[in-house]
């Protein structure tokens, strides 16, 4: 029983540690002021290559400028971040645990590890998930955004926090097969963005906006005909096996997408890929609280801040390439 203990202590300090680690991480060797061989090459593989890729707004999502980019860190850095915990975890048994838990420092420190790699999983996953659930909503807002459109002209602009809920509104009717009325309140929003983008100017736009269908449920319903007509058509090529992983991909994406913590989250990173000194945290933004690097990320904020509205069916289709990108600088 006390091995036991001495496992759940070191898990327990390693993940109320966890949050201001993984700022210090972001911080210091992902986002350095000053570069030095020891955060050069993350700082590069982050800073420059990330988020050079997945710029925000416009390509917060991964999309077909950014889709050879990987988001994961590699095996290395992996092993590095769990060696280091394993140092962080044994100083803090000798220092102050073995108190309790003498001549249990293995079990302090296997805790202590599993910890980290615990949170870390979940800053992989979360991570994977925000940019790449977005893929998906991407295919819903061009069709939505053509559709509005006729012609893609660039200068369309709508709220990632609308954006979200019209996707999860249609996935909603795919998931259904069938159509399903659209709350009147969210046919409200859409109106009022539509109209904005036809007599207002927006500072990323090249002049206001060419606007076909202003009807926002007859909009909605021919982008929800269309991805039913898409899921349908999906759904006849894949076999047994490939059904069953396809059902258990949506699964996951409508946990994620309907989760307000997962919201949450997303918009705070969101934020900070335009932001990039701001809202560092990724799974828990309690250092970011405290050490006063959060800033706004609401939903009501995202749907009023228009600097982080997003063109629905961008024509972009340039890969990104870091040699064709000067490095970016700290924001």
């Amino acid at each position: 029983m006390k091995t036991l203990g001495s496992v759940l202590a070191g898990f327990s300090a390693s993940v109320l540690l966890a949050s201001p680690a993984e700022w210090m991480v972001h911080r210091y060797m992902l986002h350095p002021k000053t570069r030095n061989f020891i955060n050069r090459n993350s700082a590069i593989g982050h800073n420059d290559k990330h988020h050079g890729a997945y710029n925000g707004p416009a390509h917060y999502y991964r999309d077909i400028t950014n889709e050879h980019e990987v988001i994961h860190f590699s095996k290395g850095d992996v092993a590095l971040i769990h060696g280091v915990s394993a140092g962080i975890g044994y100083g803090i048994y000798k220092t102050l645990a073995s108190r309790v838990y003498e001549e249990e420092g293995v079990g302090f420190v296997s805790g202590f590890i599993a910890g980290t790699a615990a949170y870390y999983a979940a800053y992989e996953i979360l991570h994977h998930y925000m940019h790449d659930i977005g893929k998906r909503r991407l295919e819903i807002n061009r069709v939505l955004g053509n559709v509005i459109q006729g012609e893609p002209d660039n200068n369309l602009r709508l709220s990632k926090p609308l954006l979200d809920d019209l996707c999860n509104e249609v996935e909603l009717r795919v998931d259904a097969r069938k159509e399903l009325p659209y709350p009147d309140s969210l046919l409200e929003r859409l109106s009022a963005q539509i109209a904005y983008n036809r007599t207002e100017a927006h500072e990323a736009r090249t002049g206001l906006t060419n606007i076909r269908v202003a009807d926002p449920a007859g909009a909605l319903m021919v982008t929800t005909a269309e991805m039913l007509r898409r899921e349908r058509e999906h759904h006849d090529t894949l076999g047994a096996w490939g059904r069953l992983k396809y059902a258990g991909k949506r699964f996951i994406h409508r946990q994620m997408r309907n989760s307000p913590a997962f919201q949450y989250i997303d918009n705070h990173h969101f934020v900070h890929h335009r932001r990039f000194m701001q809202n560092l945290n990724v799974v828990f933004p309690l250092a970011d609280v405290a050490l006063g690097t959060q800033v706004k990320s609401s939903k009501e904020y995202l749907e009023n801040e228009k600097a982080y509205w997003l063109c629905p069916n961008s024509p972009d289709v340039k890969k990104f390439e870091l040699a064709d990108s000067a490095l970016l600088s700290v924001k």
